[in-house]
């Protein structure tokens, strides 16, 4: 087996897979570690979206790849046309936690809030407007018309903004730096805002409404653009906060979109700026998904983006690596049935062997039936191999501390990272480190995977706010899956569990750590559960990650039904649930809606 991770054995350079927080990554990396995913291109539209992803899911990359400045780099023919017909073009507003900190601060009365971050988001918007204008003259050839352009535009834009009629301003790099001193003269416990420029203190966006007509003119675009305002972080605003980005969905935003990145559950409020009036979704705004499914063609073409550029780009120029498999090395076709094979050898990894372990390890009453089965394939081996594997695996670990080359390769890797890029780039970081010390086998490779998983684990205890408690409840129901799928018969137990609770207050308990950990990765839902949110018939996947950690199937098709005993212990109990018939409402995030 060629694995090309052998190369790297002994290297004592930088681990290329240690950093992994997008927000710190300069424009070139971001540039250069870009695979436009299928959901890229489709952010180019005139509405207003809230995209909702996971940590870690690469909601940053897309926003700050949206940019003008950034797209134009981008070696694709829908990049160019976008470039070349600028009807859409993009600026990039980040919430770092630095930046809303002051604005949250609950000393402050709620106008307060409302007004210093209009004040402040107003200005990070203008040096943004600023950065995409200035790439967008840097497209003109000719000197001297580039010259007269960006003058022509900063006195307009210093003019509108700060109502000076003889600035001696006349690059974009001087009206940058007046807006930055201008944003940190302000002391937030002592702000006085009356002296400082009115259309700052408006309503958010108001700097690119009050200019974007003149703009246009001033660069001759044949059409009237739709600029999309990209927020991210947004998880770090109050609801207070939300407020002012609900009022610019439910105003006559011309031409200005709206993206806003945050977390599930975060965007808590419907409210506007104006009593009474609310926003709804699917008429003012629309909910996004961009969580990446970890089979997806997208998820595959971006990890094998991200280990071939890393590897080249920090190892050394002449390892070609073009794919994760190469990497890892493959066994057979990289299946479980191969590393089943290298486990226990070609008679075991029989088909005909493994149903006759399966039907031994029936029930009585399911075993008089099997015999009964006309597709084997299907209602048999399709159905049950996956689970007889995980317990022939967990039982070799149980005789002396054995590890099985069993979570291995790289199918077992993007499974491990459920479609994450912050994940992947994460169990990269301890593959890189593992691979320098030692071969990479398949049996390394799992005991790196494990380390990690129980790792995770653990780190859930850290996590805002509920972390313990999060911890604690999903060891519980980690632990009875576990027992269910390894108890003495065989059954269709997965990793795949429903909550039934005794009462109201329980319920909503429940709904409290489980959006946490949702949004965390800790517990996976379909996209519908991410936008319409939590209800008590809603069905959950732990991670795989926990999968992994606990030894249980990575499927779901037959729900655990948990029973949570609201006492003092919070004891469980686990019962079969024997139908998945669910009466779906119509959903809203913020609570059911009625058909009526």
């Amino acid at each position: 087996m060629i694995r090309l991770s052998d190369n790297i054995k002994n290297y004592m350079g930088s681990n290329p897979f240690s950093d992994n927080q997008a927000r710190n990554f300069s424009d070139i990396k971001v540039i250069s570690e870009f695979y436009p995913i299928s959901k890229f291109w489709t952010l180019f539209n005139d509405q207003h979206e809230i995209l909702l992803g996971t940590r870690g899911s690469g909601k940053t990359f897309l926003l700050k790849m949206m940019r003008y400045s950034m797209l134009k780099k981008i070696e694709d023919p829908k990049a160019q046309k976008l470039v070349a017909d600028k009807e859409f073009i993009a600026i990039y507003v980040p919430m770092h936690l630095e930046f809303v900190a002051p604005f949250n601060d609950p000393n402050l009365s709620e106008d307060e809030q409302i007004t210093f971050f209009q004040f402040g988001f107003n200005c990070k918007l203008a040096e943004a407007l600023i950065t995409e204008l200035n790439s967008i003259l840097d497209d003109i050839q000719e000197p001297v018309e580039r010259a007269k352009k960006m003058v022509a535009l900063v006195e307009y834009l210093d003019r509108t903004w700060f109502g000076d009629q003889k600035s001696e301003i006349y690059d974009f790099c001087a009206l940058s730096n007046k807006i930055i001193e201008m944003y940190y003269s302000v002391d937030w416990n002592d702000a006085d805002l009356s002296k400082l420029p009115a259309v700052f203190k408006r309503q958010i966006c108001a700097p690119l409404l009050a200019t974007k007509l003149v703009i246009k003119q001033l660069l001759n675009l044949k059409r009237d653009p739709t600029w999309i305002v990209c927020i991210d972080e947004a998880e770090f605003l109050n609801k207070t906060l939300q407020r002012c980005i609900n009022n610019v969905f439910r105003s006559d935003s011309n031409r200005i979109a709206l993206k806003v990145a945050t977390l599930p559950y975060y965007h808590k409020t419907l409210e506007t700026l104006v009593t009474n009036v609310s926003v709804a979704d699917g008429n003012d705004f629309s909910f996004r998904v961009v969580d990446l499914d970890c089979n997806s063609e997208d998820f595959i073409a971006l990890t094998n983006k991200l280990c071939s550029h890393r590897l080249k780009k920090l190892v050394k120029d002449e390892l070609n690596c073009p794919d994760l498999e190469s990497f890892l090395g493959k066994v057979g076709n990289d299946d479980q049935i191969d590393y089943y094979r290298q486990e226990l050898g070609d008679e075991e990894a029989k088909r005909e062997i493994i149903e006759k372990k399966i039907v031994e390890n029936f029930a009585p009453k399911r075993k008089e039936n099997a015999i009964n089965y006309k597709n084997t394939r299907k209602s048999i081996y399709d159905k049950y191999a996956p689970i007889l594997f995980v317990r022939e695996m967990y039982n070799l670990t149980r005789k002396g501390h054995y590890k099985p080359g069993w979570y291995a390769g790289a199918q077992n890797i993007r499974k491990l990272s459920q479609g994450n890029p912050r994940i992947y780039i994460q169990i990269m970081n301890d593959l890189f480190e593992k691979a320098r010390r030692t071969t990479l086998s398949a049996k390394a490779q799992h005991e790196v995977v494990m380390n990690f998983a129980k790792k995770f684990c653990e780190e859930t205890q850290a996590l805002e706010g509920r972390g313990p408690v999060i911890y604690k409840e999903l060891d519980k129901i980690s632990n009875y899956l576990h027992e269910k799928v390894h108890s003495e018969y065989l059954r269709t137990t997965g990793s795949t569990f429903i909550l039934e609770y005794q009462t109201s207050d329980n319920y909503e308990e429940c709904k409290e750590w489980l959006e946490l950990a949702i949004a965390y990765s800790r517990v996976i839902v379909d996209d519908e559960v991410k936008i319409c949110g939590i209800k008590e018939n809603t069905k959950f996947n732990l991670s795989n990650i926990y999968a992994m950690a606990y030894w249980l199937p990575m499927r779901g098709d037959s729900p655990e039904k948990i029973l949570i005993s609201q006492n003092e212990t919070n004891l469980y109990t686990v019962k079969r649930k024997k139908t998945v018939e669910q009466e779906w409402k119509q959903l809203s995030l913020f609570g059911e809606v009625s058909d009526d």
